[in-house]
This record gives C-alpha cells, sequence and structure tokens, in this order.
C-alpha cells in the first residue's frame, strides 16, 4: 500500500484531461464565446488507476468519472467524482476478490478513497496475470489486465559532488546516482523512486522524497541498450554555500544520513501513461504547443492499471 498513494498522484492531477472536449485559452481578443449546447460533448467516462505489485499489502484501485471541461481553465473543474457504489474485481484466473469502498483523511487533511483489500486475499506474484473489471450501480463497465515484471536489483549506489560558482560563493551540490545491470534480449522499463533521510547536527529530522535530473524524471527505458548497465540521472540530496577560502563537509552536517532507492521494475502501459503525463505537464500552460494525448489501456473507460516489481536497497551515508 506505501506505493499506491504516490504512482497514483500522476493520474489524479491529469486525469481531467483526458476527456477535455475544448479549451479556450490564448489572447482573449481571439476568443469567441460558444454556447456549450451546441459542442456536442462527450458524456462522462470511467477512470481507473491502479497498480499492483508483490510487495504492496493492500490492493487498491481508484475509481471517478471524467469531467468533460468548457472554459479557461482547468480550475473550474468540479470536484465530488468518486464512484463509491462500483463492484470492483480483481482475478488471477482461479481465484477473484471483490474490493471494498473506502475513504480516508490523512493527517495532511487531503481525502483519498480507492477500493481496497488486502493482499493476502489475492498475492500479486511475478509473471502472473491479473483481470480488473469494474461495474457501477447504472450499468457502466470498465475492464483491463496487467503482468507482473520480474525485479531487477540495483547493483550500487554511488555517492559524488559538484562544485559552482555562485557570485561570490561557491555551492557544492550533493547527489546519487543508481546503477544496475538490464536483463539482456527483452524490453524493459524502469521507474525509479525513494527518500533521503537524515538527523542534523542540530537533531533535526527529515525525510525527503528523491528527484532525478534526467528529461523523464527517474523514468527509464533500455532500448538501445539491451543489456548493459544502465545509469540513473543525479538526484541532488542537499547543498553547502561556502567562501573560496572555506573548507566544506556533507558528513559535518548530519548525525546520520542515508538514502533508500526503489528500482521499480514497470510493464511498458505504465511507462507510456507516465511519459505521456510528464510531457503534458511540460506544455499544458502553452497554448501554442501540440496536445498530448494520454494512454489508456482500460477497455471501457480512461486511465491506467499496470503491474511493477520493486527492488529496494538502501544506501547509508553517515
Amino acid at each position: 500500500m506505501h506505493s499506491f498513494t504516490q504512482l497514483c498522484t500522476t493520474l489524479n492531477t491529469c486525469v481531467n484531461g483526458l476527456t477535455v472536449a475544448l479549451l479556450l485559452s490564448g489572447c482573449s481578443s481571439l476568443r469567441n464565446e460558444v454556447d456549450p449546447s451546441q459542442l456536442g460533448l462527450a458524456s462522462p467516462k470511467l477512470v481507473i488507476s491502479g497498480y499492483l505489485s508483490p510487495q504492496d499489502t493492500t490492493l487498491a484501485i481508484k475509481v471517478i468519472r471524467s469531467n468533460t471541461v468548457v472554459g479557461d481553465s482547468l480550475s473550474q473543474l468540479q470536484t465530488g467524482n468518486d464512484i463509491t457504489d462500483a463492484t470492483v474485481t480483481l482475478s488471477d484466473g482461479n481465484k477473484s476478490v471483490q474490493l471494498q469502498y473506502t475513504s480516508t483523511r490523512p493527517t495532511d487533511s487531503t481525502r483519498q478513497s480507492y477500493y481496497s483489500a488486502s493482499a493476502q486475499l489475492l498475492p500479486i506474484l511475478a509473471g502472473r496475470t491479473y483481470k480488473l473489471s469494474v461495474v457501477t450501480a447504472n450499468g457502466q463497465r470498465a475492464s483491463s489486465t496487467c503482468t507482473i515484471p520480474a525485479p531487477v536489483k540495483l547493483k550500487s549506489i554511488t555517492f559524488d559532488s559538484l562544485t559552482q560558482n555562485q557570485g561570490r560563493s561557491l555551492v557544492r551540490r550533493y547527489f546519487i546516482k543508481a546503477l544496475w545491470t538490464d536483463p539482456a534480449r527483452q524490453d524493459n522499463f524502469y521507474q525509479l523512486v525513494g527518500y533521503f533521510r537524515y538527523r542534523s547536527k542540530l537533531d533535526q529530522i527529515g525525510n525527503f522524497p528523491l528527484t532525478y535530473d534526467d528529461d523523464n524524471r527517474g523514468l527509464l527505458t533500455d532500448e538501445g541498450l539491451d543489456g548493459t548497465v544502465l545509469v540513473s540521472g543525479r538526484s541532488f540530496l542537499t547543498s553547502t554555500t561556502f567562501k573560496t577560502n572555506e573548507s566544506t563537509s556533507f558528513y559535518g552536517q548530519y548525525q546520520t544520513a542515508s538514502v533508500t532507492v526503489n528500482l521499480m521494475s514497470v510493464e511498458q502501459t505504465y511507462y507510456r501513461f507516465q511519459e505521456a503525463v510528464i510531457r503534458q505537464r511540460r506544455v499544458r500552460n502553452n497554448p501554442f504547443a501540440e496536445p498530448v494525448l494520454i494512454p489508456s489501456n482500460i477497455e471501457g473507460g480512461l486511465g491506467c492499471f499496470a503491474g511493477y516489481n520493486n527492488a529496494t536497497t538502501t544506501f547509508t551515508l553517515k
């Protein structure tokens, strides 16, 4: 369950853009008002997100209805599109389990609503295919399948720094990279996530997610690199500003420090969906950019249902 919320965040931020019928943007002087009744707007669709992993303790599927957008801003979208009365079923071909609707409000006050069940009721195993079925009370139906990839372990994590001029001072930025050997003769797709945890000399505790400086922020494919050692982008942890004649040390800042890197082997479906979301975020405020189509593997709806397998490595820095 620990990774479901993290993985679904990207879907929740772009999901309404999947059924945009018209988005009027650009110069207001070029805009003509149109009666919405003349647009022939598409009816709302089921939007589903779910990711299965052998490491998760909870099976969780998000089910909502899409909004059709007519206006100048995505901020005009209505909320409250959760579907609470659907029948959501997961099956491995031999055994099936029905997920129950759950709504919680964590400490950050953001409500999280999804259908869930204990993973003990339907173990998630590498190489196995799982089918998702969603049927709403008014008869809408959607379905999808996913297959769980095999895990790939990290080979090593390297720790390094670079120094940059910043006016009269220098800035030293500390970062890590992850390395792993790609399995040969097969297409592989990866997502890197993780955390930097520390206790400072002032007894302050920090726990921050890792971000990567490659084009797709830790989302990678082995295309053109099959069977080789793959290297992630840099994930910057912290920085220190100092004068030319001063010395600085990463280790002098902390009592303890470590990074936990999760190398997720993901399905192509997951890769294509997340890669499109990243491209959409880059251009969505540009009225002259070409639209980005978000792929979907949901039959009868929109969204992404995919499998992944997580290999975790913790690297102690101090």
